[in-house]
């Protein structure tokens, strides 16, 4: 059973989800703990911003089953006892198909049809390959749900009037800042949203922009390429002093600016207003700062509001999108049918082939037949011309793989000693 256990902006706040984001070496870690139950077969996680969602591989298992173990040891490996069962969703065979196809598309994100999915999925899907966690049939639905979207991209017009939650934080920006571009930005990270961030920040007319970024090399890149500024991470404390808007976007998984430090830098400031926009998974900036006198802090959560004014018109474009999806989740269902038969197809050539050689041997023991070419050639004639028959009707008993109880069936039933 192909399934998925997810939690996300849709389904939980900040506070909770953020307890679920993995980073590549606890995602190594939480594969070896499912890999001790043998009906455990393969995992990709996609831990974002906005969601942390593991589309997983369960062989002879049953839905209930595979759900509990998964969710038993997400608990266990995160080190959470409490009952947080309510903000996960639970989704199975044709339903994580298509929820994978939609969110690859960007019609599942909190801005629709945003494009910075694209690449989260595929570093989703190489980490996975790095690390040996998937197998061959969340292989071929990653694939599948990554040619959707790049058929979905070029024949819709979901890109036209592209919105990304780096543009709605600018947006955001606004509501306190109504001089935005006369003021100064700190943009801490040089991630793919950080570059986002700073291009949005550019389109606005912002110039008074520093970067910095624990590898100071990436950060000195991106200021060069954009022409603007860069400071080593070390000086953090006094940039954030200068600076009248903090835009967090790293993939640490602590908090980098306490409120301690907030209240230091605040004093510094003489309490001149500031703004923290924390765009990380989990949150960088400690949900504490808020409650220091002139200061205002957003997380993604924050910025719903911004991005549902944007998006409104851009979701008449579901039904188009849905079209293709439903083309290409057709696909892969029909291999992963005819996959299902792959091994009783086997087995039937195999044992058939097997009882033809035993029978003939046999005959030609205790039968003094000239013409044992003969021979050989009829009996592997009748067995392919019998097998043949066999594979067409069992394709059509199965329609073609889909009907499983009955593979189940036949697996067993040619399973020949």
């Amino acid at each position: 059973m192909i399934g998925l256990l997810g939690i996300s902006y849709q389904s939980s706040p900040i506070s909770i989800r953020q307890r679920f984001s993995l980073n590549s070496e606890q995602i190594e870690e939480f594969n070896k703990l499912l890999k001790q139950n043998k009906e455990f077969h393969g995992l990709v996680v996609l831990s974002t911003c906005n969601r942390s969602e593991f589309y997983f591989n369960m062989k002879d298992c049953c839905e209930k089953s595979a759900f509990s173990f998964m969710l038993k040891s997400l608990k266990e490996y995160c080190e959470i006892n409490e009952n947080i069962r309510e903000y996960f969703y639970f989704k199975s065979e044709n339903e994580t198909y298509k929820h994978l196809f939609e969110v690859v598309s960007g019609i599942n994100s909190m801005v629709f049809g945003e494009a910075q999915i694209v690449g989260q999925v595929k570093q989703a899907l190489q980490t996975s390959e790095e690390l040996g966690t998937i197998d061959s049939e969340l292989q071929r639905l990653f694939t599948k749900s990554l040619e959707a979207n790049k058929k979905i991209r070029t024949k819709t017009k979901l890109n036209e009037g592209a919105f990304s939650v780096s543009y709605a934080a600018i947006e955001k920006c606004f509501t306190l800042f109504p001089d935005l571009k006369d003021r100064s930005v700190l943009l801490v990270g040089a991630g793919e949203t950080g570059t986002l961030t700073l291009k949005s920040l550019i389109k606005k007319g912002c110039e008074n922009i520093i970067i910095t970024n624990r590898t100071e090399e990436r950060a000195v890149d991106l200021a060069n390429k954009y022409n603007v500024n860069s400071k080593p991470y070390e000086e953090l404390k006094l940039q954030i002093q200068v600076s009248d808007i903090i835009i967090v976007s790293t993939g640490s998984q602590d908090i980098i600016i306490s409120e301690e430090m907030v209240r230091n830098v605040i004093e510094k400031r003489n309490n001149k207003k500031q703004l923290y926009i924390d765009l990380s998974v989990p949150r960088n900036v400690s949900p504490d700062v808020a409650n220091i006198e002139n200061v205002t802090v957003y997380d993604v959560d924050d910025l719903k509001e911004v991005v549902n004014l944007h998006q409104e018109n851009r979701k008449l474009l579901i039904d188009d999108v849905e079209v293709i999806i439903n083309e290409y989740i057709e696909e892969y269902t029909n291999w992963l049918s005819s996959k299902n038969l792959c091994s009783v197809i086997s087995l039937i050539k195999t044992n058939f082939g097997s009882i033809n050689k035993n029978e003939l041997e046999g005959f030609k023991r205790i039968n003094k037949a000239g013409e044992n070419q003969l021979l050989d050639d009829y009996s592997t004639h009748i067995t392919d011309k019998y097998t043949r028959l066999l594979i067409k009707n069992l394709k059509e008993v199965t329609n073609n793989g889909k009907k499983l109880e009955y593979v189940k069936v036949l697996n067993e039933l040619f399973e020949l000693n």
